[in-house]
């Protein structure tokens, strides 16, 4: 219990805190619509951009702002412009438009809110920062999803990319890798959602304790109240919806009817049903990553999956690294939060000797994370 509670101290996503210097951008409402209304995003610079600096760009994900705290990645600061982006699900005009009728307009939310117009904010971003350079992408589970998306869409425009436990859940469905076996008391809600986020051992729910790693689903459900946000009331978080709307439908959409879907999958769609009941009766076009532009991007890209991922199989991860030519993969004895990993220290020294390829450090990193017991060798499959 007390190693767990450790990790929980140590939940967080890629995002800078306290932001430095807060900037406002224009960008349409519905980038379909250019030149129609429109609405405004921020984005943070940690220290005073500076030219000489290669840039490194982050975007916050409601998902994963549900389940996680911030990282503090100041130290980076020094030798990178950190720029983080909030995201257009702040904006109170776009919550107005989709409110206008006095109701939610789901169509809408979701024609507003998906990973496409994210990805083009990203872009109105990087293209507003001094220079118009490319720069290197750094993200997390759903933002690494975006990421990966944006890539697709504007490669020329990345340095290069390094996705922590990227959310792809069409991997998972299209390479038809199997869900996690669910523990008796599991239920297609939050709690075991967010059990499968922060459980970071190989067993889901033991009976009794093995290397003291583990923490059984139920008591998670009576220590959940550390996990930062899981108890609030987020039912009209329309951005949340959308994000797990766009997740399920990575799973769902065109699965045989007689499979049944995971019980993350369940909870996912349950959330995000208003969306669904829209998809139903007006069907409409949902954005994915084009993985085979991956093959065309010459830059470099570090994935780093989990072995004990209970959220996505970590047989995703070796397959997404097939399709850039210049990738390389690092696979860690951890769970999807990276709990383990975060309580090490030892991300910023990693995210640093990738982007500046400095050799000697990340044999300093690769032995650091080897002396941790977290760096998992392939050839050690049958022994995780």
């Amino acid at each position: 219990m007390i190693a767990f509670l450790q990790i929980l101290s140590t939940f967080s996503c890629l995002i800078l805190s306290p932001p430095d210097t807060l900037r406002i951008i224009s960008v349409p409402l519905d980038h379909r619509e250019p030149r129609g209304k429109q609405i405004t995003i921020s984005f943070t610079h940690f220290q005073p951009y500076q030219d000489q600096k290669e840039t490194i760009l982050l975007l916050d994900d409601p998902l994963d702002n549900y389940f996680q705290q911030s990282m503090d990645l100041r130290d980076l600061a020094d030798e990178f412009n950190l720029v983080q982006i909030k995201g257009r699900h702040q904006s109170e005009v776009l919550l107005t438009t989709i409110h206008s009728s006095g109701q939610t307009d789901w169509s809408k939310a979701y024609q507003l809110l998906n990973v496409d117009q994210h990805a083009r904010d990203l872009e109105k971003v990087r293209k507003a920062l001094p220079g118009d350079r490319p720069v290197h992408l750094v993200g997390f589970s759903g933002a690494a999803a975006y990421l990966h998306y944006y890539l697709s869409r504007f490669p020329e425009k990345v340095s290069s990319l390094i996705s922590f436990n990227p959310l792809l859940f069409d991997l998972q469905k299209n390479l038809n890798f199997r869900y996690p076996a669910p523990c008796p008391e599991a239920q297609a809600n939050r709690f075991w959602f967010a059990y499968l986020w922060h459980a970071h051992a190989e067993s889901l729910c033991p009976d009794t304790g093995g290397d003291g790693d583990d923490f059984p689903f139920y008591a998670f459900l009576q220590w959940g109240f550390l996990v930062p946000g899981l108890w609030e009331n987020r039912e009209e978080d329309v951005a949340l919806k959308v994000r797990l709307f766009e997740h399920s439908y990575d799973l769902l959409a065109n699965s045989p009817s007689e499979q049944p879907p995971s019980i993350a999958a369940a909870w996912m769609k349950q959330e995000s049903q208003p969306i669904w009941k829209e998809l139903e009766q007006a069907s409409f076009s949902v954005h994915g990553v084009d993985y085979d532009k991956g093959r065309l991007y010459e830059g470099k890209v570090l994935i780093v999956g989990a072995v004990h991922d209970k959220l996505l199989s970590r047989y995703c991860y070796d397959v997404l690294a097939e399709f850039y030519p210049q990738s390389s993969l690092m696979l860690l004895r951890d769970g999807h939060a990276l709990g383990k990993l975060r309580a090490t220290g030892l991300q910023r020294e990693l995210i640093r000797s990738f982007l500046l390829e400095d050799n000697q450090e990340k044999i300093g990193v690769y032995q650091s994370l080897r002396e941790a017991g977290l760096l998992y060798d392939k050839r050690d499959r049958y022994n995780l």
